[in-house]
């Protein structure tokens, strides 16, 4: 609950800028191409750094690289406030964007490695959750500021940063703790780092059909969240302009990504629990064909009323398809190995976020209905994908129940 209540506080500070952003940036004497390279620049240094992060929390701790996350973020939010032009801007919000992903890598690794595995589903779910709530929460905040605000907001959202430390102080680990310990974790333990290919030389062999499935379980996590950047991004470039195209007001808008978020954000501990019982590739890909569907119907819907009540009941069936895939992600990588897995996966979907935004938008250009159907079939087309690498998950990985275990002395049982 802390990393969850470090990250709503930065997701808020830094989504409260965002509504004004373009509209200050304009202000400021930027014409519309650098507006779209400021902002560009968050998910481009997202892209390059999450990866390099994750392998550095692994060698120094989770603790050092969130806590650098949120200083990079706070000078970047300064820099805001302090500075003006296009450049300074282009570099700032890059800033920002390296210390965001910074921290959400790190998080995700640190649940992956420091929570026990019956809580990881509702932690995830709680930090996912709160970054949700942030959106729903943050946007409004900034549109009450105002355009005339900004400078307020820039250094509010350095001062949530900052104060985004004190719960990663308070239980964070200060370095890396290494693989569970199987005194201290039992039996179960020693099997997941089996499980994730950690065990020492000589004793993967020991469960059965372990040796290829690293790689097909992570290749289908990548799948998952490289799908859900596809349906961030397109919403990201279309969906005000669809709304627009029903004649919705300023405050449908609005409303539309708060009825969204909300239920999203209720539901996400809730979520990550059934992921922790159920069996993820069933969640995972039900999850997934779920947003899909209502990406490629909401261009068909006629009236902004409709666009609102649908957007809240996706949000009830898209919550737990990424929950699903980090409990298979942090049961098949080595606790050594989580925050590059993380970096990764994060990296995945970010790319995929800026794709879908900057394709989306000609392809809206051509007619509504084409983004948000091109979406929809390459999202089916990921189900496919991810149903194919994950068909060979043994039960303890894939969830629902359980098969033969790993013991001490190397003797199998049930």
């Amino acid at each position: 609950m802390s990393l969850s209540a470090a990250t709503m506080l930065l997701w808020v500070g830094g989504s409260a800028i965002l509504p004004m952003l373009p509209t200050y940036l304009r202000r400021h004497g930027a014409n519309p191409a650098i507006v779209g390279i400021v902002m560009a620049s968050y998910f481009a240094a997202s892209v390059v750094t999450q990866y390099p992060v994750g392998r550095l929390s692994d060698r120094i701790g989770r603790r050092p690289v969130v806590l650098g996350g949120l200083v990079v973020f706070a000078i970047g939010s300064v820099g805001f406030a302090v500075f003006t032009g296009a450049l300074p801007a282009i570099v700032f919000r890059a800033l920002q964007g390296v210390g965001a992903g910074s921290v959400t890598v790190a998080s995700a690794a640190t649940i992956g490695t420091e929570v026990d595995p019956a809580e990881r589903g509702a932690a995830f779910g709680a930090l996912y959750g709160s970054q949700m709530l942030a959106l729903a929460v943050g946007p409004l905040v900034g549109s009450i500021a105002g355009e005339q605000r900004m400078d307020v907001l820039f250094l509010a959202a350095a001062a949530a940063a900052v104060a985004a430390a004190l719960p990663v102080l308070a239980v964070v680990p200060p370095a890396r703790t290494g693989p569970p310990d199987p005194s201290n974790g039992g039996v179960e333990a020693l099997e997941l780092e089996l499980l994730a290919g950690g065990a020492p030389a000589g004793l993967g062999h020991l469960v059965e059909g372990s040796r290829n499935r690293p790689s097909a379980a992570f290749a289908g996590v990548l799948v998952v969240f490289a799908a859900t950047g596809l349906l961030s991004g397109a919403y990201e470039a279309c969906w005000t302009l669809l709304m627009t195209l029903r004649h919705a007001t300023s405050f449908d808008v609005g409303l539309s990504w708060t009825l969204f978020a909300l239920p999203f954000a209720i539901l996400s501990v809730p979520a990550g629990r059934l992921a922790s019982r159920g069996d993820r590739r069933l969640l995972a890909i039900g999850s997934l064909a779920c947003s899909a569907a209502f990406c490629a119907a909401y261009p068909l819907l006629p009236r902004v009323d409709l666009l609102l009540v649908f957007c809240s009941f996706e949000a009830i069936g898209s919550v737990v398809a990424t929950p699903a895939a980090v409990l298979v992600l942090t049961r098949t990588v080595a606790s050594d190995a989580q925050g590059a897995a993380q970096g990764s996966v994060e990296t995945a979907r970010t790319a995929a976020t800026a794709v879908a935004a900057a394709a989306s938008g000609a392809l809206f250009g051509i007619d509504p209905v084409v983004p948000f159907a091109t979406v929809a079939v390459v999202v089916v087309l990921c189900c496919a994908g991810v149903a194919r690498a994950w068909r060979s998950l043994p039960a303890d990985v894939a969830g629902g129940r359980r098969t033969a275990r790993v013991v001490p002395g190397g003797a199998a049982g049930r």
